[in-house]
């Protein structure tokens, strides 16, 4: 399909992107006809044409935007965790430093908080996102001083070098 139509297609699993410069309804028709044969379809919900130059697109995950270098101004695709993942992450470190977490040991908040953070930062720490790491990284710091100012009754919120040195929490790298 590439050499043919002048696309490419990005897949991963049952997900799948498909970049061209022009052709798009024919490009989106020959996909039909080659799922057919396979005796699949695709969702019509999810199915739909962008123009990536002027238009950002979610896959994966990832929300993927063209832009142009402020310093080179050469076009490139900017790849940032989308809003529902940020929004997600944020969910379950909140979940994991409420209230009901109280009684457990800070040790065993801090080894699932970063457990579930390490994860997350392995999947979408790629090209350029430190924009969204330097807002989730405020955001754990944040609820983790919260946490532990209301578990131990603390007048004051505890430094970060406290939470990184003192209590081991992971610190989210912030340029790739």
């Amino acid at each position: 399909m590439q050499e043919r139509l002048g696309a490419r297609l990005v897949r991963y699993a049952d997900d799948c992107v498909v970049l061209a410069k022009g052709n798009t309804e024919r490009i989106l028709k020959g996909i039909e006809v080659v799922l057919a044969d396979l005796s699949l379809a695709l969702n019509k919900d999810k199915t739909k044409v962008v123009d990536a130059n002027h238009e950002r697109f979610n896959f994966l995950g990832f929300t993927i935007t063209v832009v142009k270098n402020p310093r080179t101004g050469r076009k490139f695709s900017l790849r940032e965790p989308s809003k529902e993942a940020m929004k997600h992450i944020r969910a379950e470190i909140k979940g994991l430093t409420c209230k009901r977490n109280h009684t457990l040991p800070a040790e065993v908040v801090i080894e699932n908080l970063n457990q579930k953070v390490r994860g997350w930062v392995g999947y979408f720490y790629y090209g350029n996102c430190s924009r969204s790491m330097i807002t989730l990284r405020y955001y754990l710091e944040r609820r983790m001083c919260i946490f532990l100012k209301r578990k131990h009754k603390m007048s004051k919120y505890p430094s970060f070098g406290y939470l990184y040195e003192r209590l081991g929490l992971y610190k989210i790298p912030l340029k790739a």
